[in-house]
């Protein structure tokens, strides 16, 4: 069975505190890719088997695979909508060394 999963992009300072525990959400603006991402149609949260939050776009870039944990609220921030997604427990880190 194949897993469904959310695939998130970071940059490296964001990742680094990802990894060590500093951050516990992410957030994305609400704009039509991130609904279609996020929501179903009737607006109601799809459901995934794990966020892998990636450093960057190269294949052999850090991946953190983290546990899903479906707690999204949408709030207004700096005069925008946002996502807030809150991460689960990290289950595995691969092509990082620090």
């Amino acid at each position: 069975m194949t897993k469904k999963v959310l695939l998130l992009r970071t940059c490296a300072k964001w990742f680094e505190k990802l990894v060590n525990w500093k951050i516990k959400y992410k957030y994305r603006e609400v704009k039509p890719f991130w609904e279609s991402r996020l929501l179903n149609k009737d607006w109601t949260p799809k459901d995934f088997d794990e966020i892998h939050i990636k450093n960057w776009y190269r294949p052999d870039s850090p991946l953190a695979i983290i546990e899903f944990k479906w707690n999204l609220w949408i709030f207004e921030h700096e005069w925008k909508q946002q996502f807030k997604l809150e991460l689960g427990e990290i289950k595995e880190i691969l092509n990082y060394n620090k």
